[in-house]
C-alpha cells in the first residue's frame, strides 16, 4: 500500500512497451485486489494482442503539449508562420471539441460530428485551405499522442477537408449479426473462468440493447442506471423512456423499442437484488444502480476488448462488402439503417440519435431507394420476374424481435415476418449504389 492510502496499488511490467503501469485496486482487501490485478493484466494482454494502446489520454492533454510547443517556437524566433496556424486551430477549435474525448477512442463518426459542430459555430462552411490546417493541427496532434504510446497507428482515423463524414466502421446486415449473436451465446458459456463467462453473457445483451436503441456504445452507456429508465403510459401504449445521463452531446432522451424490456427484464434476472421484484417494481424504485453489472454485481471497465476477441472469435472482424474493420459502433449503424427502412425519416432520428438530420442523410442516402421500393417496383409481384414489392417496415421489426430473442431466450410471434423478403433485403443492402 501507498503511504496515506487505504488501497492496495498494482504495478505491473508490460514487456512490449518495457514500463510499469500502476493503477489503484480500488479496495483494501488483499484477496480483492489480487483479482483486481489479474482483470487488469488480462486486460493489458488482450490489447496488446490487438494492437491497442496501453495507456489512455484525455485529447486534451496531448493537445495542450502539441500546442506549448509550436508557441514556444514562434516565441524562441524558430517556428514556420504556419505554426501559429497550428497552435490558433488546436486552441480554438480542436480543444473546445475533442478535448474530453479518449485520444485513442476518436473515430471517423466523431471526425464528421467536428465538422457539423464547426459548421454551426462559424456559421458557413470554411475554405478548404482552413480546414487543411485544422486537419493537420489534428494530424500533429495524433503523431504525439502516437509517439507516446497513448494510439496506436491502426486507431488514427481517416480524415477529410470538405467538412463532409468520415467513412463509417464496417456495418453488419441483419443475416450476420444474428450470426454473430448465435455465436457469442455459445462463446460465452466456453470461457475458462467464471469470470470469463459472465462477462461474455452480459456482452450478449449489450449487443442487443446498442443494436435496438442505437445509443453511443461506451460514451452513452457508462453511467446508465435503473433510475434512468421510466415506463410511461400513453394513450394507446405504454413506453420505455431512457434518459442518457452522459455522452458526446452530454444527456439526452429516447423511446427504446417495446422489445428491449426483454433485455432490461434479463438484465435484472442477473442483478441478485433484484431477482425477487418484477421488473415494473425495480423501474418504479427508481434504484441508483448501474444497469449493466455482471453477475457478481462487479460493472466492466469496458466492452470493447470482448467485443474484439468476440469479433476475432467469430472470423467477423470486417464486412464482405469493402474490407471495413467492425467496431461496437457498427451496432449504432446498424439501428440506424433498420430505422430507416422503417420509413422513419432522418429528422425523427436526430432526436432519437443525437446526431443531426443532415448527418445522418449523408451516411444512409443510399437507402433511399429501399425506402419506396414499393412504389417504385409496383404493387404486386409475379414467379416469372415481374414487380416485387417487400414490406420492409415488418421485416425491421422482425429482425429486431430475432436479435432480442437470440439475446434473451424470449421471442414474440410475428404474423407477417416474411424470410424470402428478408434474404432479398440483404441483397440489396449488400449493393452500392452506382451512378448512371
Amino acid at each position: 500500500m501507498r503511504a496515506r492510502s487505504s488501497y492496495w496499488q498494482i504495478h505491473l511490467k508490460v514487456k512490449s512497451i518495457n514500463k510499469w503501469l500502476k493503477k489503484s485496486s480500488g479496495t483494501g482487501d488483499s484477496i480483492e485486489a489480487t483479482r483486481a490485478a489479474e482483470d487488469w493484466a488480462a486486460d493489458i494482454r488482450a490489447s496488446e494482442r490487438r494492437g491497442f494502446p496501453l495507456v489512455s489520454k484525455k485529447f486534451k492533454a496531448v493537445a495542450m503539449t502539441v500546442s506549448a510547443k509550436y508557441k514556444a517556437e514562434i516565441k524562441a524566433g524558430t517556428g514556420k508562420p504556419k505554426y501559429a496556424d497550428y497552435y490558433r486551430a488546436i486552441d480554438q477549435y480542436l480543444i473546445p471539441f475533442f478535448g474530453n474525448h479518449n485520444i485513442d477512442r476518436i473515430t471517423p463518426a466523431i471526425i464528421a460530428e467536428f465538422h457539423q459542430w464547426r459548421l454551426t459555430k462559424v456559421g458557413r462552411q470554411l475554405k478548404q485551405s482552413t480546414q487543411h490546417t485544422h486537419n493537420l493541427a489534428l494530424t500533429k496532434v495524433f503523431n504525439e499522442a502516437i509517439e507516446l504510446g497513448y494510439m496506436t497507428e491502426f486507431l488514427r482515423p481517416s480524415m477529410k477537408n470538405t467538412g463532409e463524414s468520415g467513412e463509417a466502421r464496417g456495418f453488419f446486415t441483419h443475416t450476420e449479426l444474428i450470426t454473430l449473436q448465435t455465436y457469442l451465446q455459445k462463446w460465452a458459456l466456453e470461457g475458462r473462468t467464471e469470470a470469463t463467462r459472465n462477462l461474455r453473457e452480459l456482452l450478449c445483451l449489450y449487443v442487443a440493447f446498442v443494436a435496438g436503441t442505437g445509443v453511443r456504445p461506451g460514451t452513452e452507456t457508462k453511467e446508465l442506471k435503473w433510475k434512468h429508465i421510466e415506463f410511461i403510459q400513453q394513450k394507446n401504449t405504454r413506453v420505455i423512456h431512457i434518459t442518457l445521463p452522459q455522452g458526446k452531446i452530454g444527456a439526452r432522451n429516447l423511446i427504446a423499442r417495446h422489445e428491449i424490456w426483454h433485455i432490461l427484464d434479463k438484465l435484472r434476472a442477473m442483478q441478485v437484488e433484484y431477482q425477487e421484484i418484477t421488473l415494473d417494481e425495480l423501474i418504479a424504485r427508481r434504484e441508483d444502480a448501474y444497469l449493466f453489472r455482471m453477475r457478481d454485481g462487479k460493472r466492466p471497465y469496458s466492452f470493447v476488448n470482448v467485443f474484439g476477441d468476440g469479433i476475432r472469435a467469430a472470423k467477423m472482424l470486417t464486412n464482405n462488402k469493402d474490407n471495413k474493420g467492425r467496431s461496437l459502433y457498427s451496432l449504432r449503424h446498424y439501428y440506424a439503417t433498420q430505422r430507416i427502412l422503417e420509413g422513419y425519416s432522418y429528422e425523427e432520428l436526430e432526436t432519437q440519435m443525437g446526431t443531426s438530420a443532415s448527418m445522418l442523410k449523408d451516411h444512409y442516402n443510399h437507402l433511399n431507394p429501399l425506402m419506396i421500393a414499393e412504389r417504385l417496383a409496383g404493387e404486386q409481384g409475379t414467379a416469372n420476374g415481374g414487380e416485387i414489392a417487400v414490406n420492409f417496415a415488418n421485416i425491421a421489426k422482425a429482425n429486431v424481435i430475432g436479435l432480442v430473442g437470440l439475446a434473451t431466450g424470449v421471442y414474440l410471434n410475428l404474423e407477417q415476418q416474411n424470410p424470402d423478403a428478408a434474404k432479398e433485403l440483404e441483397e440489396h443492402l449488400l449493393k452500392s449504389p452506382k451512378s448512371s
